[in-house]
Formats: structure tokens, sequence, C-alpha cells
């Protein structure tokens, strides 16, 4: 079977759990999993990957707040991403690659000199990590522009994650951890704000990777995008539905524990571009039976469906080679 590129692929550097121990914790009520490139590289063995493309995933940087220390722990993770995506021997050489960390997009400033720090200094990342919220503004919010700007200056490769969520009550059932149901929410919500508020429109270079095969925008796209055939909403959000429809059509989604029919099914029907649809495991906040399990799911579906043929392992390859190569940096070739 052809190997996998995973772009949905987590780590905990010995830097980042410090900082998430001495803010309190993940605020999702996840519990914290182990995390070491040997136990990295044994995951990508299990499920048929060859390249294990890293973000850190909620509450990331953030959570040190929008200040000195976020910064600080950004540029930290990114240097250590970058001395182990780039070894040339040993187990780890050509096995990995990492979507950049930056700090709270609170702060702005900091933000965008890491985001130069990563293309104009380094050049070794893949394109670079963000989050859904950041101080309960979602990502096309006017603050963020100058941030866009950057983006879009560099011509990047976005993957968007899912974070935490302030609502009430925090926890389904007073206890189920918000990665379950409310972070495939606040995907939707994020990829709806990034085509309403134009910022898709104003960044035709940035190409942007949705987690968890777009969370519920699938299944609800059509309803959203919709509602701009209602005058005032087109009128807010100064786009026509032709528009609206032509923006959604250009993000990009990981598979991430999302593989059962009804979810393939709907991201069939709903991506017109079926090569903007590529491999994601989750590892390793989904514990590896959960992983192997995800993927017998997907495996089960290409050999069921009569529609499996743009999702097979050599498709789902291709497109990740055509859209990391499209933004390689530094002149690295993924094949």
């Amino acid at each position: 079977m052809t190997p996998h590129i995973d772009v949905h692929f987590h780590a905990l550097p010995p830097a980042y759990k410090a900082a998430v121990a001495a803010h309190g914790g993940d605020p999702s009520g996840f519990p914290e999993p182990d995390w070491s490139p040997e136990a990295a590289l044994k995951s990508m063995e299990a499920v048929g990957s060859s390249i294990g493309v890293f973000s850190v995933s909620s509450p990331g940087v953030p959570i040190t707040g929008a200040g000195e220390e976020g910064r600080k722990l950004a540029r930290e993770l990114n240097t250590y991403f970058g001395e182990l995506c780039t070894r040339q021997e040993g187990p780890f050489a050509g096995k990995f690659a990492f979507f950049g960390i930056l700090p709270s997009w609170e702060d702005v400033e900091g933000t965008v000199a890491e985001i130069n720090f990563l293309f104009t200094e380094q050049k070794l990342c893949a394109g670079v990590g963000m989050y859904t919220t950041y101080g309960g503004k979602l990502p096309g919010h006017p603050s963020f522009q100058p941030i866009w700007e950057a983006l879009q200056t560099h011509k990047a490769l976005v993957h968007l994650h899912p974070t935490s969520v302030e609502i009430t009550p925090r926890f389904i059932g007073g206890f189920l951890p918000q990665p379950i149901v409310d972070y495939p929410q606040d995907t939707t919500r994020a990829a709806v704000d990034l085509v309403m508020t134009g910022t898709v429109r104003a960044c035709p270079d940035v190409d942007i990777i949705l987690s968890h095969a777009g969370g519920t925008l699938p299944y609800l796209g059509a309803r959203a995008f919709g509602s701009l055939m209602i005058p005032h909403i087109a009128q807010r959000a100064g786009l026509t539905y032709e528009q609206g429809v032509e923006d959604a059509a250009r993000f990009y989604y990981d598979l991430a524990l999302s593989t059962s029919p009804s979810q393939l099914n709907a991201l069939l029907d709903f991506v017109p571009d079926k090569s903007k649809i590529l491999f994601g495991s989750d590892f390793p906040y989904a514990p590896m039976p959960s992983i192997l399990g995800v993927v017998k799911g997907y495996q089960a579906f290409l050999e069921k469906s009569p529609r499996a043929e743009p999702l097979k392992p050599e498709a789902l390859r291709a497109n990740a080679v055509a859209l990391l190569n499209k933004h390689s940096l530094g002149g690295k070739v993924y094949e």
C-alpha cells in the first residue's frame, strides 16, 4: 500500500508540556498524552505513514497569554522542531516535517514577527498552525488582519485546529471533554467565519487545511453559504452566494478521526475538488487503538464503497505531495 503523509500529527515537546502544566493544564478537559519522537515513529509505522507533519494541538502557546512568555515559547518550539525535522542521520531522518508554532494571535506584533522568522530566516517549516479562536475572537476578526497579510505575503500553508471553547455548561454531561463534540463545531464556526469575513478572498495565496474533515462543515456548509442568498446577509458579508461557494471550495481537509461512511460520504458530497482531501491520524491525542480503529474504518470504506477512488492512499499522498511542494521552503522536495 502507498504510504501516507500524515498532516494531522501532534507533538508535545518537553518545553510545551512544562508550559501547559505551569498554566493549569489543558482547559479542554482532555488528558495530556505521552509523547516522544520514538513513539511518533512507532505510530507512523503502525498506520503506514512515511512522513508525519508535526503540529502542536490545543491549547498551544496561547495558554501562556499574549506576552513575552508566549513569544519565547513559540521560538523555542520552532527551534526544537527545526532541529528534529532536519536530521540527516538516524531513525528520524526524512520522517518528520512541521507546521510552525505561533504565539497567541492576540499578540499581533509577536505573531507577525514569528511568521517572518519562520519564512525569511529559519525557512524549515511546511507551513504554520493556528487555532479556531483566540481570546473569544474567531480568526477572521479585524484585529487579526496584519497576521493574515503576513501569511499572504509569504504564501503560507495553514493548518487550522480547534481549541477549547468558552461555553456554558463547559462540558456535556458535566464530564465529556470538549474535543469529542465541541471541537468539530468550532472548526465549522471558524471556517464559515473565514469565508464570511472575506478573509479567504483577501488571501488568494494562503491554503488552509481544516481538521477532522472540516468538523460539521460538509453537513452544514450548504446551509451556511446558502445564507448568502438572503440579501441582508450578503450585504453584511460583502459577498455574493457564488463568491461564498467559490471561497469555501478553497479549503483542504484532513481525515483525522473522520472515516465513518457518513463522514466520508458527506465530505465527498461537499468538496468539489477531491485533490483537497488529505490523510491525518491525530496522534497521540487519539490512543493507538482508536487510531487503528479509524484506519480500519477508512480501509473498509475503500473496500466497499464505489466512491472510494479519490480517497485511496495513492490519491491522498499525491494530494499532500502537491500541496506541501507548492508551499515548500528552502528547496525541500516531498515525494
